[in-house]
């Protein structure tokens, strides 16, 4: 997979930021010849799973890193089984010995995911998968115009109405910061301050989980804005209205395909739904530079399902190595709390019809001097 956070640069200003009291344990996998054909971006680290304490080996990631997976060769002279069979042994031989091998947020059909569980069947390893993402996206082929026609007649009379309702209040316009723009003095970190304010207006802002609440946070976002300014990826996107910022879009377009980092929204102009109204102009305009996808990144939510043409389900992915520890850990959590999961589901619902029941039953007679009291 070629996206932007399977860069060198990405986990660069990952590391940086986020790295603090961490152990990197990047594993390469060359040939004979010196030349690499995997590399699996891995931290080591002592954790507790499953209420136990164990050391473990995971991915170099956290929840700002969207989607996670090694970095493989493209060479047709280079299949992936056995770049992964040698990841897995060295796994295994490693001391201290580790109890799991973890990885957040991989493609469920990634060639890497595959060649682990098959690599773990040889072997006699267990694995586990746990689901997370399901990230719509937007393959962009064709004619916008064809594509707009698809979506549904109530969300474009929608979006016409808050168009026309928007522009009543003042001259509504769109900027577009690329890197050559932001090159230019404290431009990019006057344009990134301007947006992250935006990104903090709304829920995330009271939730804490903008960007703006968090130094770390701050620090991460502006060094890779930086970083992508340079290689020419960065995508800033502005809806203004008059002067005011309403709408912004943090975004990387990286092998022509477009990813949505972070966006946000003042929320005084809610109804007229200006995240949704740039969204629409970003994506009109990626159809005129043959732009190959959208891929909206995070999790779907409704106003992603209503333009989405296809989604990318993510798992969490557990590989277990042999021993009485790993075993155990991975009964509790693929066992054991998932039947304990069930039977509370299961007594819910019991619980839920019988009180369905039980009311009907002991609630009063409608028909004339039948009921109580009469």
């Amino acid at each position: 997979m070629n996206a932007p956070f399977l860069r060198h640069e990405w986990f660069c200003a990952w590391w940086k930021a986020f790295g603090e009291n961490k152990k990197m344990a990047v594993l390469i996998v060359r040939t004979e010849t010196g030349r690499w054909v995997a590399v699996a971006p891995l931290m080591e680290e002592t954790g507790v799973r499953a209420g136990l304490p164990c050391r473990i080996l995971t991915s170099m990631s956290n929840d700002h890193s969207c989607r996670f997976d090694f970095l493989l060769s493209n060479d047709p002279q280079d299949p992936p089984g056995e770049a992964i069979e040698a990841i897995v042994d060295a796994v295994a031989r490693r001391s201290p010995k580790v109890a799991l091998l973890e990885l957040q947020d991989i493609l469920a059909d990634s060639p890497t995911a595959l060649a682990l569980q098959e690599a773990a069947a040889r072997r006699g390893q267990k694995v586990g998968m746990r689901p997370t993402l399901q990230t719509p996206y937007i393959p962009v082929e064709g004619k916008w115009s064809v594509y707009f026609e698809s979506v549904s007649g109530h969300l474009k009379r929608n979006l016409r109405r808050r168009r026309r309702q928007l522009e009543e209040q003042g001259k509504v316009s769109i900027q577009q910061w690329t890197g050559d723009a932001l090159s230019e003095g404290d431009r990019l970190m006057d344009r990134l301050q301007e947006g992250f304010e935006i990104e903090a207006m709304a829920w995330k802002g009271s939730a804490g989980t903008a960007i703006r609440e968090n130094k770390i946070w701050v620090e991460f976002y502006r060094q890779l804005a930086q970083t992508a300014a340079e290689r020419g990826w960065l995508r800033l996107y502005f809806l203004r209205l008059d002067d005011r910022p309403i709408a912004f879009y943090y975004t990387l377009l990286y092998d022509r395909k477009l990813y949505y980092l972070k966006l946000g929204y003042d929320p005084t102009y809610a109804r007229y739904s200006p995240g949704i109204l740039l969204h629409q102009e970003i994506l009109e305009s990626l159809f005129r530079e043959k732009v190959v996808e959208l891929d909206f990144l995070g999790p779907m939510m409704e106003w992603k399902r209503e333009w989405a043409k296809g989604e990318r389900a993510h798992v969490w992915f557990y590989l277990f190595q042999k021993g009485i520890r790993p075993r155990l850990i991975q009964w509790i959590k693929f066992g054991l709390l998932p039947y304990v999961r069930h039977l509370r589901q299961t007594a819910e619902s019991r619980w839920k019809r019988a009180s369905k029941i039980f009311s009907a039953q002991s609630s009063p007679e409608k028909s004339s001097g039948q009921g109580r009291g009469a």
